[in-house]
C-alpha cells in the first residue's frame, strides 16, 4: 500500500495569481494616491513660464527688440513693437509661441504698482474681446536695455491656494521664482 505524502508548499500556479492580484492592486493604488501628479504638471508649467520668460529676456537684449508678454486665464504670448508700424505684433521666434495652459490652472498677475488681476474671473462679451484682438498690448514688457518692467504671475491648481508657485521680478529686475531660491538656501 502506498501511502500518498503531501508536501507542503505553494504551487507555481497559486504564486503567479497571488503576484498578479499584487500586480493589480498596486498599480490601483498608484494611480489613485498619485494625486501629486497635478502638483508635479503645475510645477513643470511654472518652470517652463519661467525659463521662457528668462529666455524672452535675453533675446530681447540680443536682437534689439523690445518684448511684451500678455497674461490671459488661459494663455501667455509674446509680442514685438513693430517701430515702423507703431505697434504690437505677434513675436516671430518659435520659443515665443503662444501657449495655452491646461483648464486646471488658475493664474492671477499683478504688475508693478497696479492692483492684482485675477483671471478668468471676469466676462467678456464678444465686442470686447474682438476689439482686444485687434489692438492687443503687453501686460509687462522685456525691454532691449535689459530692463524688465516688475511683475508678478502665480499659478495654482484651481481651488486649491496651497499649490500657489509665484514668479516675479526682484529688485534687480531678474526674472525669479522665490521659492525655488528659498527651497535652494
Amino acid at each position: 500500500m502506498k501511502q500518498l505524502v503531501r508536501q507542503s508548499g505553494f504551487t507555481l500556479i497559486e504564486i503567479m495569481v497571488v503576484m498578479v492580484l499584487l500586480g493589480l492592486i498596486s498599480s490601483i493604488a498608484l494611480t489613485t494616491v498619485g494625486g501629486g501628479n497635478q502638483k508635479r504638471e503645475l510645477m513643470n508649467e511654472v518652470n517652463r513660464l519661467h525659463a521662457v520668460l528668462r529666455m524672452a529676456a535675453e533675446e530681447s537684449i540680443f536682437s534689439n527688440t523690445e518684448i511684451g508678454v500678455v497674461i490671459e486665464s488661459d494663455l501667455y504670448e509674446f509680442l514685438t513693437y513693430n517701430e515702423s508700424e507703431g505697434k504690437w505684433v505677434a513675436a516671430e521666434p518659435h520659443f515665443l509661441r503662444s501657449y495655452s495652459l491646461p483648464e486646471w490652472i488658475s493664474l492671477d498677475f499683478q504688475r508693478e504698482g497696479k492692483k492684482r488681476k485675477i483671471l478668468g474671473s471676469q466676462s467678456e462679451d464678444d465686442s470686447s474681446i474682438l476689439d482686444s484682438q485687434a489692438s492687443k498690448k503687453p501686460d509687462f514688457m522685456l525691454l532691449s536695455s535689459g530692463e524688465v518692467t516688475g511683475f508678478s504671475i502665480n499659478m495654482q491648481i484651481k481651488d486649491d491656494s496651497d499649490s500657489r508657485i509665484e514668479i516675479k521680478t526682484n529688485d534687480q529686475g531678474e526674472i525669479i521664482l522665490p521659492s525655488v531660491e528659498q527651497d535652494e538656501s
